[in-house]
């Protein structure tokens, strides 16, 4: 459900980040600037005062209300830094998004999470469900025979090719998909 809820925050965040402030020229909107908060950003050029206080009451007005009815999301660099993790593994659209992108600085490439449970399929390889109800499956046969069980610590890596190697307990569990 957390999954669902950060995906949904990120298709409002796109239709905001994609929407006609993009195309402005101002350097707020080359990152991506919704034009409602655009348009507060332009309160602050205009000289006389008392214009400029009327503008940044109607503007803030029009900023709460877009908040309020959600189509304006705001989130702070933690909020940013959970829904990355909460999308960590999962094919997305190639986008910049929260400012991101491949040269992002604070692209998550690893994972440390708490397993829930580890069921072992009929091939041998093993499902894993983690403490936010992301689940996991192994992709290769994993050397030696393994166990794992809820309450295990398991870490994910990004690897060669977009691919993710996990390893539970420091015991290697092989490269693993992300299915939901």
């Amino acid at each position: 459900m957390r999954t669902i809820k950060l995906a949904v925050c990120l298709a409002v965040c796109v239709s905001l980040v994609t929407g006609p402030a993009a195309a402005q020229s101002d350097p707020a909107d080359a990152i991506g600037t919704p034009e409602v908060v655009g348009k507060l950003f332009k309160c602050r050029e205009i000289a006389d005062p008392d214009e400029r206080l009327a503008c940044f009451d109607r503007e803030v007005a029009v900023v709460y209300a877009a908040q309020e009815s959600r189509e304006l999301v705001i989130a702070d660099r933690e909020q940013v830094a959970e829904a990355k993790r909460g999308l960590f593994g999962l094919k997305l659209p190639n986008i910049k998004l929260f400012g991101g992108g491949d040269d992002d600085d604070d692209k998550v490439n690893e994972l440390t999470a708490t397993l829930t449970s580890a069921r072992r399929l009929d091939n041998g390889r093993f499902i894993f469900e983690l403490e936010d109800g992301a689940r996991w499956i192994q992709t290769e046969d994993s050397p030696g025979r393994k166990r794992f069980k809820a309450g295990d610590t398991i870490v994910i890596k990004r690897a060669a090719l977009g691919s993710f190697k996990a390893r539970v307990n420091d015991k290697s569990a092989g490269r693993v998909r992300r299915l939901n």
